[in-house]
C-alpha cells in the first residue's frame, strides 16, 4: 500500500499569501503563480516564481510558491533547498514550514522534520496540528534510536536488535532480487538508496496510521509489520516486493500515476496470478469505474480494498497486455510530464473510455456508477 499526503499540497494552496497591499492583483506573481497551481498548472506556476526571483530574489511569498510549485512536480530536493530559503528570509512563514517538514519527512529526513516543526512553533505555538505531528515525529524517532542497520549500495534495512537481524538479511536479498526484475519493466531505477523500516505490527500501526489490512506502506520510505515474518518467509518477500514496487514508481514517476496502476503494478510484481483477478471478478460481476480508484486507498474499509486491489491487479494485467514493457516506460514518462491516464494512453490507438469497456465487458459487468469500491 501507497500512503500519500496529497491534502498537504491542498492546505498549501489553500494558505497561500495574499498579494501585498497596494499591488494589481493581475500583476502581482504571486497571486498569478498560486493561481495557476490552483488551476493544476504546477510548471505555469514555477516558470512564474522562477522569473519573479530573478528580481526579488529575497522574497518568502515567492520562494514558499517556487517550492510548492516544485513539491507538485515531484522535484522534491529542489522543493527542500526552496522552501529552506523562504524560511531563512522569514522563518514566521508557517505555510513554508508545515510544507517542508512534511516533504523532509517523506524523503526519510526525520530529523530536519523535526527540527523544522520545532523552529516553527516557537513563532507560531498555537498550530495545533503541526504540535501533534511534531509529537509523532518524536515519538518515532524515539522508536529509532534504538535500532540498528544493514546498508548496502540500494537499501537501508532498519531493524530492532538481534532477534530481527535475519529477516533484516532476508530483505536485504530479496529486494535485491526483486530491484533489477522490476527495473527491466520500468525501464529505469532509482540512484538514490531506499530505506526499509522493519516494525511489530503495534509499531507499525502507530506510526503509520494504516488501515488493520494493510500489510505494509510506503510513504517516502519503506514500513513492514513483521507479523508472523519468520513462520511465512514467501509472505514477507512478497509484500517487500510490493512496497519496493511504489519505492520505485515514485522515483521513476512522482506525479499523475493513479493508484490502482501503482498498486496494480506492486501485485503484478509480486509474481501473482493476475488472471486470477478477472475470473474472481467475473465471479462476483463487480466492476468499478477506475475514476474512482485514482487516490490512495488508505481511506477503504478491509472488504472495500480486496475490490479495489483485485481491479487493480486485473486493469494493469489488462493494459500491459496491450502495451508491453516499452509501453509502460513510455507512458510512465507521459504520466510524470503531465499527462493524464486518459490522455497517456491515447499514444497507443486507443481511448481510456473503450479500455475501461472492455474491462467490464470481459467479466460480464457495467461499469458503476458509484464513488468507492463498494458501489456507496
Amino acid at each position: 500500500m501507497r500512503i500519500t499526503r496529497a491534502a498537504i499540497v491542498v492546505l498549501a494552496i489553500c494558505a497561500a499569501p495574499a498579494p501585498a497591499r497596494g499591488q494589481s492583483a493581475t500583476a502581482d506573481p504571486v497571486e498569478i503563480g498560486f493561481a495557476a497551481l490552483q488551476q493544476g498548472d504546477p510548471e505555469r506556476a514555477s516558470s512564474v516564481f522562477r522569473g519573479a526571483l530573478v528580481q526579488r530574489p529575497r522574497d518568502p511569498a515567492l520562494l514558499y510558491g517556487a517550492g510548492l510549485a516544485a513539491h507538485m512536480q515531484g522535484r522534491e530536493r529542489d522543493a527542500l533547498q526552496t522552501l529552506q530559503r523562504a524560511l531563512d528570509v522569514e522563518p514566521r512563514l508557517t505555510q513554508a514550514s508545515a510544507l517542508l517538514g512534511a516533504i523532509a519527512y517523506g524523503e526519510g529526513d526525520l530529523d530536519l522534520a523535526i527540527k523544522t516543526y520545532e523552529k516553527a512553533l516557537v513563532h507560531a505555538p498555537a498550530q495545533m496540528a503541526m504540535r501533534q505531528q511534531l509529537a509523532a515525529w518524536q515519538s518515532e524517532a524515539a522508536v529509532h534510536q534504538r535500532y540498528e542497520a544493514l546498508r548496502d549500495d540500494r537499501f537501508t534495512i532498519m531493524f530492532d536488535g538481534p532477534a530481527q537481524e535475519k529477516l533484516a538479511m532476508r530483505a536485504t536479498a530479496a529486494l535485491g532480487t526483486a530491484f533489477w526484475r522490476i527495473a527491466q519493466t520500468l525501464g529505469s531505477a532509482p540512484t538514490a538508496p531506499i530505506t526499509v523500516i522493519l516494525y511489530t505490527q503495534q509499531q507499525f500501526h502507530d506510526i503509520t496510521g494504516a488501515p488493520e489490512w494493510a500489510g505494509g506502506g510506503f510513504d517516502g520510505q519503506i514500513r513492514i509489520p513483521l507479523r508472523g515474518a519468520s513462520q511465512n518467509p514467501p509472505e514477507f518477500d512478497r509484500v517487500l516486493t510490493h512496497e519496493l514496487t511504489h519505492a520505485m514508481l515514485k522515483s521513476i514517476a512522482p506525479r499523475n500515476v493513479p493508484a490502482w496502476l501503482n498498486e496494480g503494478l506492486a501485485v503484478y510484481f509480486e509474481g501473482r496470478d493476475m488472471a486470477s483477478a478477472q475470473r474472481r471478478l467475473a465471479a462476483a460481476r463487480i466492476f468499478v469505474p477506475l475514476r474512482a480508484l485514482r487516490n490512495s486507498f488508505a481511506g477503504l474499509d478491509a472488504m472495500q480494498a480486496a475490490v479495489a486491489y483485485e481491479e487493480s491487479a486485473y486493469a494493469t494485467h489488462a493494459l500491459l497486455q496491450r502495451i508491453g514493457a516499452p509501453g509502460l516506460a513510455a507512458l510512465l514518462r507521459d504520466l510524470d510530464e503531465g499527462q493524464s491516464i486518459e490522455q497517456a494512453v491515447e499514444r497507443f490507438g486507443f481511448t481510456f473510455a473503450a479500455f475501461e469497456s472492455d474491462l467490464a465487458s470481459r467479466i460480464g459487468a457495467r461499469p458503476a456508477t458509484g464513488r468507492s469500491p463498494s458501489g456507496r
